[in-house]
């Protein structure tokens, strides 16, 4: 079923004042007691009814470097349609030579990356990839921030195909040298014959510093092919630690092999210089919908992962708490359901909250609860299907603003799949009849 536009706002929950005396909406939460108070004594008043406008809108860019993870894969969202994540990394020398036999064939090449322990898949974790992998035709700059939408170009005229689960269990070990790695779970790749030769035949100076090997090859890139062939409902997203360099069994690499028993190994340059792009779309018409018409309110909106989309929530009657006084904010906490979840698309394990970074705009930052506070929220409950967040210091700073300065900066909210801690290709599909905005808060005299 396609969700209806919702052309008035959403009004949720109910209001508990306290002004004296009582009446049948009123209901007394208790008191607290300052130094110096007349009295002794002020009231609290609880508010959880607002005016909430929601609606899906696209999500801002989102840094394609520098995270903990790597996303590899494709699904084809019965929600939300087609998402793809491919990967670009620089690689790096481990053991750099300054007598490399690079006059000589190889025997093999072998690609490796584990993946993360717990966590590590979004979707039909059997589901079987064509994967293409191929060398960088330009190198990755680890000084400068590239985001999701972001792509590097690669050199087509050699490649290697893999057709498998992303996901494996190995039980086996990799040779090395005359000894073996243990064995992880993650992405094996024997590299094609040309993709090999061409890790062997560089130039000296390419084995022996980094620099010498940037010269001569940028990194590799692994991107999913025929993605549109892929069923509704299918498909999967894997999660891998690109990065890791505790040690050279665990860690993701290139082995070289040559004359019978020798190993060359190549890593991975780090976070910086990993690239993790995403292409989402083209959406089915519940979201089309959302995303061509902003002013409107929807009682069911989206949050995705790879630079996909978010959830945007104003809060347009907030102010009114301090139309006649300012007030303290006691505590301040917004609620989230989330629905059509099962078990290839759960629900995703955490959601950030954000703010606009100025009117209108679909850049965020996060609340000052996120920076401030332990308890701040967001992790997914599974026994209520719903994502808390606190939201006290936000809700005092809009207040202060109006009050003291006569400014408004009640500019709504985001919420958002994150694109780090968790490293996740997660969506989440809100039912804001749900939602609720619950503020206790004290009259200042």
């Amino acid at each position: 079923m396609i969700p209806q536009p919702l052309k008035s706002s959403i009004k949720i929950g109910f209001v508990v004042a306290l002004i004296g005396g009582y009446s049948s909406c009123q209901k007394r939460e208790g008191n607290i007691i300052l130094p110096g108070q007349v009295n002794g004594q002020l009231s609290l008043f609880v508010k959880d009814s607002f005016v909430l406008r929601t609606q899906t809108v696209d999500e801002d860019s989102l840094p394609g470097n520098g995270l903990s993870y790597c996303i590899v894969g494709a699904i084809n969202d019965p929600v939300l349609g087609p998402s793809v994540a491919a990967m670009y990394a620089d690689i790096t020398l481990i053991e750099p030579s300054s007598s490399f036999p690079n006059s000589i064939l190889p025997d093999s090449a072998v690609l490796f990356i584990p993946t993360v322990d717990g966590l590590n898949y979004y979707g039909n974790r059997n589901f079987p990839f064509d994967l293409a992998i191929y060398p960088l035709a330009e190198k990755i700059d680890g000084t400068k921030i590239y985001y999701q939408t972001d792509t590097v170009r690669t050199n087509n005229t050699i490649s290697s195909r893999y057709v498998g689960p992303l996901n494996n269990s190995y039980t086996d070990s990799i040779a090395y040298r005359k000894t073996k790695l243990r064995p992880y779970n993650g992405l094996r790749v024997r590299l094609s014959d040309a993709f090999a030769n061409r890790l062997m035949s560089m130039p000296k100076e390419a084995y022996e510093t980094n620099d010498g090997l940037d010269k001569h090859f940028q990194g590799i890139a692994i991107i999913p092919q025929n993605t549109a062939q892929i069923p509704s409902g299918e498909g999967c997203f894997t999660v891998f630690d690109v990065n890791n360099v505790l040690s050279l069994d665990y860690r993701a690499k290139i082995l070289l092999y040559y004359n019978d028993s020798s190993t060359f190994v190549f890593g991975f340059s780090g976070r910086n210089q990993t690239i993790n792009h995403g292409k989402t779309g083209p959406y089915p018409t519940a979201v089309t919908t959302q995303l061509n018409n902003p002013d409107s309110s929807y009682i069911e909106t989206y949050a995705q992962a790879l630079s996909g989309i978010k959830t945007r929530i104003q809060m347009p009657d907030l102010l009114n708490i301090v139309k006649d006084q300012n007030v303290a904010i006691n505590n301040a906490y917004i609620e989230f359901s989330v629905s059509n979840y099962s078990e290839y698309f759960f629900a995703a394990p955490r959601l950030s909250l954000f703010q606009p970074l100025g009117a209108g705009s679909k850049r965020n930052f996060l609340i000052e609860d996120a920076a401030t506070l332990s308890n701040y929220g967001g992790v997914y409950n599974p026994s209520t299907g719903t994502y808390r967040f606190v939201i006290t210091r936000h809700v005092q700073n809009l207040l202060n603003s109006k009050v003291f300065n006569d400014i408004d900066k009640n500019l709504g909210l985001y919420l958002a799949v994150p694109s780090d801690q968790p490293v996740i290709g997660a969506r989440c599909v809100i039912d804001h009849r749900k939602t609720k905005l619950h503020i206790t808060y004290t009259k200042l005299n």
